[in-house]
């Protein structure tokens, strides 16, 4: 099975050094590596990754997204991708019984952790609860957190400075190569504590502290992309992303990585960064130039940067590893739109490249520097030889893309590599299917979840031992000193199995179904077949979403599809009024209230639509011009050929004929939607204008896309007397005066204000 020892140049020295980005001292740190190749098992004919575009599948109701292990064995916490109604974070004892569940709201964890005791837990959600774009973190006593009540004290929003620990990597066209979207860690977690930048601390007590300048115990104080802890706890390591060159408002970085000691809190050293440059960006304005000049469709500034994507260290944190690479920052440093300055003014583009692996000792000093193998992003870690660096592909957290919960960032993502430090010596080992997961043991072992849905385990040297058929990817972890191992699958069932390879038990997750809905939704307006989907009675949060629901025989059409955790309840509300599939998602623009849950219902088989230029938010710039969530990315099934304010076009789906009229000004790609039903003109108008918020103030205070706006409403849309208008977020029954009094209102707006804009001197 093995093959012979063969030289790997890993290239990038030469173009290293003439950047300046290395030390001429580093010498034979660039010798030849030695790599033997191994084949876990043979190449499978067909992969069993989806495309990331794929549909017509839906993740299982309980997929684990997220798997951890408390340092004294006795507590596993699973999170899970369950929707509202049912626990999405479960605690098992070591015999597999459940001890606590509880859905933490909004959606999606992607970490959960418990301490020693069962004391205090965390829970990372990838989701905010609120209009902030920024993900959820719940931490605090157990008994509080899983208790009836739910404090949401405990909840705590990620930083502003979130958006340098996000990445877009990918290669090629940008309509199709950049779905991938991993976020950084939430919060990291040691032996008996956990910490969440920038300033709180827990102790396996539940004990939240607030860290101070004042007391002398801070730890940094900016959100890094990647932490790890030591398993001693004693050492914390920070991979950051940087910038090099200042922009306004976003720290630059200069270290790629830095390592602190815990109690006391105090920096022990940092290292810069070292990789080369990356390549060049594709720019989606320049398909855009009727719009360019009036919307900030292209980067402000395209900033090189660095980023350390993933960081490890060895039990003690006498050793530590990261992988870096270099990035571009696609920079939005003006408004939006008018004087509309959504919270997030960077997305952080990874084009595909070969990083560097580096390595370092207790203190700071390089022992080895290559760039790694293959192209795409790569995980490091440490087993139980401090000596030995482990590499696999990494993945994103796909939150039902392609119905999956992770993906690979690339494929074929099927190789793991042991990398000897000292020997200068590489195994590399070749699974059937893409590596979903790895997790190293403190006694030497290794645990790899392979798509194939297999699990194998493999010895300190690299030699499979064992395997399991799990029947999907998996999450994985081992317990603090390395006897058993905590594989959870995407189909929702947990493993514990020894370091033999041997099942100790397994258990299916429980399932709660959604209650029934016995009664069909009324119509929201009598007489038509338009429902109301996604906001559920009493709202989690106000952004959870509205969906206008449109039967057609037994299929439905959306107007937008802005929740995610409400899911399932649209779900029933679907089944209630007898529509078996949703066929299409019509977009009225790219704010995440409207558009965020759609990627979950294309996944189901639905198509999106929606004008041309959406693309650029809806696949590339997501959620940057936007503060309601931060969603993945996605295509337009069937974009519009509308491009100029005022374009109109016809279209028909499910057996329903639309009308299509291009209103740029709120967004960039605001719609208006009008249909003939039951003998009545509808217009479905997104977030153009409300009773007691004329078009101008929608249009963020910008005049200029406020009076064309109103022109387009005269001109074309009143003419044709709509009888009811569905606005973003509620339904006007007298539809053609309320926007005539719309239209009225905003040219009264529009005159003060060009008569304050005269009184004003210059």
């Amino acid at each position: 099975m093995e093959m012979c020892w063969s030289k790997h140049r890993f290239l990038l020295v030469p173009l290293l050094i003439a950047f300046g980005a290395l030390p001429l001292l580093v010498g034979s740190a660039f010798a030849d590596l030695a790599v033997r190749h191994v084949e876990v098992g043979p190449s499978a004919r067909e992969s069993r990754v989806p495309e990331v575009t794929a549909q017509g599948r839906l993740f299982a109701p309980q997929a684990v997204s997220s798997v951890d292990v408390s340092a004294d064995g006795r507590f596993i916490t699973v999170g899970t991708m369950a929707f509202s109604h049912d626990a999405n974070v479960w605690q098992f004892g070591p015999d597999g019984a459940v001890i606590a569940r509880r859905h933490f709201p909004p959606w999606a964890p992607m970490q959960a952790a418990t301490l020693p005791g069962g004391r205090a837990a965390a829970v990372g959600l990838a989701y905010s609860r609120v209009t902030s774009p920024d993900p959820t973190v719940w931490f605090g006593p157990s008994a509080d957190l899983f208790g009836a009540g739910r404090n949401d004290d405990l909840a705590e929003a990620d930083t502003s400075d979130g958006q340098l620990a996000r990445l877009r990597p990918g290669a090629g066209g940008w309509r199709d190569g950049w779905f991938a979207s991993p976020l950084g860690d939430l919060f990291v977690r040691g032996p008996d504590w956990v910490f969440k930048p920038p300033r709180w601390w827990m102790n396996d007590e539940g004990h939240r502290q607030e860290l101070r300048f004042e007391d002398q115990n801070l730890l940094p104080t900016s959100r890094a992309l990647r932490m790890a802890a030591s398993a001693d706890g004693r050492r914390l390591m920070f991979g950051w992303l940087g910038l090099l060159e200042e922009i306004a408002g976003l720290p630059r970085h200069a270290s790629a990585v830095s390592v602190w000691s815990v109690n006391p809190n105090r920096k022990l050293w940092s290292a810069s960064f070292a990789a080369g440059p990356s390549s060049a960006l594709p720019d989606p304005a320049a398909d855009f130039p009727e719009m360019a000049g009036d919307f900030p469709l292209a980067a402000d500034a395209i900033v090189p940067g660095h980023v350390a994507s993933s960081v490890a260290l060895n039990r003690d944190g006498s050793r530590v590893a990261a992988t870096e690479y270099a990035v571009r920052s696609w920079v939005r440093s003006r408004p939006a739109i008018g004087n509309w300055n959504p919270p997030i003014h960077t997305l952080n583009f990874l084009p595909r490249q070969r990083g560097q692996l580096r390595v370092f000792d207790a203190g700071g000093q390089d022992l080895f520097r290559e760039s790694l193998p293959e192209e795409g992003m790569f995980e490091a870690g440490f087993g139980a030889d401090a000596d030995s660096v482990w590499c696999w592909p990494s993945a994103w957290f796909a939150r039902g893309m392609a119905g999956a919960v992770w993906l690979p960032v690339d494929r074929p993502a099927r190789t793991l590599y042991r990398v000897e430090v000292s020997s200068r010596r590489a195994v590399q080992m070749s699974f059937p299917d893409a590596i979903a997961d790895c997790a190293l043991s403190s006694r030497g072992h290794v645990l790899v979840s392979c798509w194939d849905g297999r699990l194998y385990l493999l010895d300190g040297a690299g030699t499979s031992r064992a395997s399991l058929d799990v029947g999907g990817p998996a999450r994985l972890a081992w317990n603090h000193d390395g006897t058993f191992a905590v594989a959870g699958s995407d189909g929702g069932r947990v493993w514990r199995v020894g370091e033999d390879g041997r099942v100790g038990w397994s258990v299916g997750i429980p399932v709660a179904e959604m209650p029934s809905v016995t009664q069909p939704p009324a119509a929201v307006a009598a007489g038509l077949p338009i429902f109301q989907g996604g906001r559920p009675p009493g709202g989690e949060h106000a952004y959870v979403g509205d969906i206008w629901v449109i039967r057609s025989g037994n299929q439905g059409v959306f107007v937008d599809a802005g929740g995610t955790s409400s899911f399932a309840l649209t779900q029933a509300r679907l089944r209630a009024l007898g529509i078996e599939r949703v066929t299409h998602v019509l977009h009225t623009h790219s704010h995440g209230d409207h558009s965020g849950g759609a990627y979950l219902w294309r996944a189901l088989g639905a198509q999106i639509v929606a004008p041309d230029p959406a693309a650029i938010a809806l696949t590339w710039l997501m959620p940057m011009l936007t503060d309601y969530g931060i969603y993945p990315s996605r295509p337009v099934d069937l974009p519009l050929p509308l491009r100029r304010a005022g374009d109109e076009a016809d279209f028909e789906v499910s057996g329903l004929k639309f009308h299509a009229l291009f209103v740029p000004g709120h967004s960039f790609d605001l719609m208006i939607y009008t249909i003939e039903l039951n003998g009545q003109r509808i217009a479905f108008t997104g977030d153009l204008g409300f009773e007691n918020q004329d078009i101008l103030h929608r249009c963020w205070g910008d005049a200029a896309k406020a009076r064309r706006v109103v022109e387009i409403l005269r001109d074309k849309l009143l003419p044709w007397r709509p009888d009811i208008v569905f606005t973003g977020h509620g339904v006007r029954p007298n539809g053609t005066e309320f926007l005539t009094k719309l239209v009225e209102q905003t040219e009264r707006s529009l005159a003060l204000e060009a008569a304050s804009d005269r009184a004003t001197p210059p």
